[in-house]
């Protein structure tokens, strides 16, 4: 009796078919968004793209209304834009070589300049040993000793300096006076050694 019994029941369980799996994935919802998906509500882009539906047919573009609107904006934008009026440059005043004095002369009056000091400080030496004295307050300090030759080449030095200053100046007087500081210093140490002589023989 248990033996046939079994032997049912195993004939009925090879009768029936067997059920498919279930599908347990979950498809989404088509239309419906979360508010998990930032991105499900966005549409999808559309391409401006054409394709023409023949290979001879023309193509003409087309102007979508975003950039017609885009367009306006810029347009907009750029006229609130002022632009400052150009003011003329001034021209600088260049000096063309030619009008600079020449280097020569300068030169020249430098080695006279020097020269008439060097023999200020000389006939200074020999008025003071005959027992006269060093008006100059700058050159009293040295006037007892050959540094005064040293010493008085200061002046010159400097009239030197200044005068080739004036030489390269913008302006027309002192480029074309520009040789009477050293001029004037000449005559002066010449004159200071001819009194200085004058003394000596007195």
């Amino acid at each position: 009796m248990t033996l046939a019994t079994v032997t049912l029941l195993l004939h009925l369980a090879a009768a029936v078919p067997a059920a498919p799996d279930a599908d347990v994935s979950v498809k989404p919802a088509v239309g419906k968004t979360t508010a998990t998906d930032p991105f499900a509500a966005q549409p999808a882009p559309q391409s401006s793209a054409y394709s023409p539906s023949t290979p001879g047919e023309s193509a003409s573009p087309t102007l979508t209304a975003a950039s017609l609107s885009s367009g306006s904006q810029n347009s907009q934008s750029l006229s609130t834009i002022r632009v400052p009026p150009v003011q003329p440059a001034v021209p600088a005043k260049v000096i063309s070589v030619e009008s600079i004095p020449s280097r020569r002369t300068w030169l020249i009056l430098s080695m006279v300049q020097h020269s008439a000091a060097a023999f200020d400080a000389y006939s200074t030496r020999q008025a003071i040993a005959s027992g006269a004295h060093e008006s100059d307050p700058f050159m009293r300090p040295f006037a007892q000793s050959p540094g005064i030759y040293a010493a008085i080449q200061a002046g010159p030095v400097a009239l030197d300096y200044a005068a080739r200053r004036m030489q390269r100046s913008q302006n027309n007087f002192l480029r074309h006076t520009w040789w009477l500081p050293q001029s004037a210093s000449t005559g002066l140490f010449l004159f200071s050694g001819v009194h200085n002589l004058s003394l000596v023989h007195h």
